[in-house]
């Protein structure tokens, strides 16, 4: 291997390391015990109803509950004053068990969620190290594949999935699902949110831009349903964004059963969607079965009422 070679796969082996250092004995006995604040419930289809619940001190016990290594494993995240039997939680665990026969693990940590606003973003950083410790643990002792791993937050909730991609140390999460990342008192260049290096893809859906939720582009891919505005449609005059907020994590769990129904077209604003400029462009679907390779910013129409999918009228120029 010439000296040429040799430094362009250096520079490769950096750019794949993970973003911070392995956590100090000091680091892991205080995230043990914050997360002895947190909840770690776990679904599967044996018990979709009634959670396993377990703790972060020690996992070897989940080969006697329903946990299975061998089936891909979504992991949840909340938002801001949400808690583990939150409309988020329920409605997304209910439709990934209905959509793929997987593992779902619901973390709350409503205890911090709940504070006010200040409080609560102060702590995602936290929240986002237990559960890469969490995922740490999972895969040193309850034989979880890294690469069937896929964290999906909404809200506050997707900057603690963000950030727990860029603390796991076995590995490299595959991918970071965020649903309208909190935007208030974010900026593109803060470090302690999601961004293209929580994961090796990292698909963002824009639902409440500039109020609720964050306007940047964020992930390897950036999703703008109706525009990404507030106002999304069957919210009414929602000023205040919050049901064009929760709107996000409808549409990811009706694409989970609703297959094909999210067909989004790469473009570059909403008014150049709306005039047909995009027209031949890459497309793609927004939610769960998005394309690993799909980049940049994608545009699409959804319907106001429940499934919300519009198949091939999603990227209709009428």
């Amino acid at each position: 291997m010439t000296s040429l070679q040799c430094l362009i796969f250096a520079i490769v082996l950096i750019a794949q390391a993970p973003i911070f250092e392995a956590r100090t004995a000091e680091d892991r006995a205080f995230l043990m015990e914050e997360a002895g604040k947190m909840l770690f419930q776990l679904y599967t289809r044996d018990n979709p109803t009634k959670p396993w619940d377990f703790e972060l001190n020690d996992l070897t016990y989940m080969n006697f509950g329903p946990f299975n290594h061998s089936k891909p494993t979504k992991i949840l995240t909340h938002g801001w004053n949400c808690y583990w039997g939150s409309a988020y939680n329920i409605l997304m665990k209910n439709a990934l068990l209905i959509g793929g026969d997987v593992n779902v693990i619901v973390v709350s940590w409503d205890l911090s969620s709940t504070l006010g606003y200040f409080g609560a973003k102060k702590y995602v950083p936290t929240a986002g190290r237990v559960v890469a410790l969490m995922i740490d643990l999972l895969v040193e002792q309850s034989g979880l594949r890294l690469e069937d791993a896929h964290v999906i937050g909404h809200s506050l909730g997707a900057h603690v999935a963000g950030i727990a991609g860029m603390y796991i140390t076995t590995g490299r999460l595959p991918r970071v699902t965020g649903l309208d990342p909190a935007g208030p008192f974010y900026s593109k260049g803060d470090e302690m949110r999601i961004s293209k290096n929580s994961a090796e893809f990292v698909d963002i859906i824009h639902t409440a831009k500039w109020i609720e939720g964050i306007h940047d582009e964020v992930g390897h891919v950036d999703f703008y349903p109706n525009g990404g505005y507030p106002f999304q449609p069957g919210c009414g005059w929602d000023i205040a964004g919050f049901r064009s907020h929760r709107r996000a994590y409808w549409l990811f769990a009706s694409s989970v059963l609703n297959p094909g129904g999210f067909l989004a077209v790469q473009c570059d604003n909403w008014h150049n969607f709306k005039n047909g400029k995009c027209k031949g462009n890459n497309v793609t679907e927004m939610g769960q079965n998005v394309s690993p390779k799909a980049r940049g910013k994608y545009f699409l129409r959804t319907g106001s009422k429940m499934p919300y999918a519009l198949g091939e009228s999603s990227i209709s120029y009428n």
